[in-house]
């Protein structure tokens, strides 16, 4: 009874640790995407990482940042130390190997992707208004991508003025 009791407590828990792993689809997110005329923001970032959790408390849930990101990305997080299971174009495997696989093993990393797949910006480390780079960059970045100006001039060209109080 005692060998019984064990083996369904083992497989509930793998059972429970298999439904919260997710599967992340790059390639499928990106066809959303374009579906929806809206870019893939990709943000890699791990458990108990100071500057993660600066970014996301300071930046990522600033209110016009977050409206912002809302309204023209698809937004996906890759905690690259859960068991989430990431598929792009030929690359399978867990969100430490891809980060590692397209050459971001800082964090946070904010990628940016086109209609196409295609990697167009990376901003690497964290974004907060009293650092440099700050929350007006960030914000630069993401009108930047929206407008798809990558398409003409690089970042480091592109002029925007920020009419909001961030």
């Amino acid at each position: 009874m005692y060998k019984i009791v064990i083996k369904v407590f083992l497989l509930i828990l793998a059972l429970q640790l298999t439904l919260q792993a997710r599967i992340i689809n790059i390639d499928n997110i990106i066809n959303s995407a374009k579906k929806s005329d809206k870019h893939l923001f990709v943000w890699l970032h791990k458990t108990d990482c100071g500057y993660c959790e600066n970014m996301r408390e300071f930046t990522l849930e600033n209110e016009i940042i977050q409206a912002f990101i809302d309204q023209n990305f698809i937004f996906v997080h890759i905690n690259v130390y859960e068991k989430d299971s990431i598929k792009y174009q030929d690359f399978r495997g867990n969100g430490l190997e891809f980060a590692k696989d397209i050459g971001y093993n800082f964090y946070p990393s904010s990628l940016f992707f086109s209609h196409d797949g295609e990697l167009v910006l990376s901003e690497v480390g964290f974004i907060d208004k009293d650092k440099e780079p700050n929350e007006e960059r960030f914000y630069r970045i993401l009108n930047f991508i929206e407008s798809k100006s990558y398409e003409n001039i690089n970042f480091s060209d592109y002029k925007f003025k920020i009419d909001k109080e961030l």
